[in-house]
């Protein structure tokens, strides 16, 4: 009995690695492609947390633009 809870545990532990390889690969896979899409973070090789603090003042500043845009559609009727 105890080596069968011994051998269970193992396999749970295999199977939770199992589960978070494809995350993790998920993960680094969607970190790659958002660096291709943020300008500053295709200059440099930038860490998770640095990337993630560009891509927010990169949509901060995306939506100051359309706000801009807005206002300039709106002033002149276009």
């Amino acid at each position: 009995m105890v080596t069968l809870g011994k051998s269970s545990k193992i396999s749970r532990g295999m199977v939770s690695l199992r589960r978070k390889r494809p995350f993790q690969l998920m993960v680094l896979r969607r970190l790659r492609e958002l660096k291709k899409i943020v300008p500053v973070g295709t200059r440099q090789k930038a860490k998770v947390d640095v990337l993630l603090r560009q891509t927010a003042e990169y949509i901060c500043m995306l939506e100051l633009k359309v706000a801009v845009l807005r206002r300039l559609s709106a002033i002149y009727g276009v």
